[in-house]
């Protein structure tokens, strides 16, 4: 034991302090008994040679450097070599613009975006916001936010300067895509890139305070019977509920004798209020099950107080369908509780999870693959409908996939 407060005050003495670098720490933790150096140094870091190179640039780079911004651009680093979209580190503001979004407002220029193919794109807009008063539409590409260029952004990241305090302006560059296109699907062998024939436009728009809509309704007829059609927005807290009222009043109250469930340009949202929503129509049975490597196994059972079966369901989805949408929508086909209309949904199998940090921050983690009651991974390959009903762009003024839904329901 002399020989080693020897050797500490010989590094001392040559001007080694101790804790202040992170090579000597690295030094002496070699040349010290492991429980002297864990009295004397503390805890080894778990991501000692980081704690290296930002003691380098601190003594090396030609000005100073912003440590906590590269310790966040450090972890965003390490997250993209997961190579999966969705899972992304929040810092405390974006966390808690995420939960802002979560309860359902905001302030910003209402829309909901998605990243699809690696292009961050508009899967829809609100109505009366900023966004769809600009010509904001399904499909469309946000380049670049007040000059920021959106590659190589996540999701999060961009969506949080979208954001901002209410009566300030952003900038968007956006790329409309020709009437009919989407975002390009992976190719073998060929890199995303914008689909042909669109146009570029900057737009500059006043952020204001957004409630998101939950839901809108509206009684419609088909051969003599009523017909209500609710077009569901957002899987937020509590919109189950609201979604249940809904659907208890057109059919107990107004007399309709079916319902149109419109889930067409839904991005998804809170997993619970996907279960809820299916539990409205689905009387009883598994509506998902998820699993994952450190999730395991469950089963999310219909929790009871289901409309009659009588009453028929018809679903409407589209490509930008996703997430919470399709579970409702998995559950509907493979319980054969409804009827799904229109095209073949986005394909997000995965289950996100928020992982809280110590200093405010979070981790946006997917946990689990989920699976339909028949089993179904329906990840990168969606949902297809039991009737193909694509709506035209083109026909402004015609929903041909509600009118298809409309005829099917007058039938019954």
């Amino acid at each position: 034991m002399v020989v080693v407060w020897a050797l500490l005050a010989l590094l001392v003495a040559a001007g080694v302090v101790l804790g202040s670098h992170a090579v000597s720490r690295n030094v002496l933790r070699t040349a010290l008994p492991a429980s002297v150096a864990e009295v004397l140094l503390g805890p080894e870091d778990s991501f000692p040679l980081q704690e290296e190179v930002l003691d380098q640039l601190r003594s090396s780079f030609y000005r100073p450097i912003e440590t906590d911004e590269l310790i966040d651009d450090s972890i965003k680093g390490m997250l993209s070599g997961l190579e999966d979209d969705y899972t992304n580190y929040l810092d405390p503001e974006q966390y808690e613009g995420f939960k802002e979004r979560t309860n359902g407002s905001y302030s910003g220029v209402g829309m909901t975006v998605e990243m699809l193919n690696g292009y961050v794109t508009v899967v829809s807009t609100f109505k009366d916001t900023p966004a769809a008063k600009a010509g904001l539409g399904s499909g469309d590409i946000i380049l670049a936010v007040d000059g920021v260029d959106t590659e190589g952004q996540d999701l999060d990241e961009v969506v949080s300067r979208i954001k901002g305090e209410e009566g300030t302006e952003v900038t968007l560059k956006v790329y409309h895509v020709p009437p009919g296109s989407r975002s390009p699907a992976d190719e073998a062998g060929v890199e995303p890139h914008l689909p042909e024939g669109g146009t570029t436009e900057e737009l500059v728009l006043v952020r204001r305070s957004i409630v998101v809509p939950v839901l809108e309704s509206e009684t419609l007829t088909s051969g003599g019977r009523k017909i209500e059609h609710i077009r569901f927005v957002t899987f937020s807290e509590d919109s189950a509920q609201r979604l249940r009222d809904a659907v208890k009043r057109a059919v107990e109250e107004n007399g309709a004798s079916a319902i149109i469930l419109d889930l067409r340009h839904n991005g998804g949202g809170l997993l619970n209020e996907a279960v809820d929503v299916a539990s409205i129509f689905v009387p009883e049975g598994v509506i998902v099950t998820t699993e994952g490597l450190h999730s395991p196994r469950q089963e999310y059972e219909a929790r009871g107080g289901a409309i009659s079966t009588d009453v028929p369901l018809f679903v409407l989805i589209d490509g930008f369908s996703a997430s919470a949408s399709e579970i409702v929508a998995g559950a509907v086909k493979d319980t054969g509780r409804g009827t799904l209309v229109g095209e073949t949904t986005f394909g997000k199998g995965l289950v996100q999870t928020i992982l809280s940090l110590s200093d405010g921050s979070a981790l946006k983690v997917t946990t689990a693959v989920y699976f339909t009651p028949a089993g179904v991974d329906i990840n990168n390959q969606g949902i297809a409908p039991d009737v193909v009903a694509p709506d035209d762009p083109v026909t402004e003024d015609v929903d041909e996939a509600l009118e298809k839904a409309l005829s099917l329901a007058g039938q019954r």
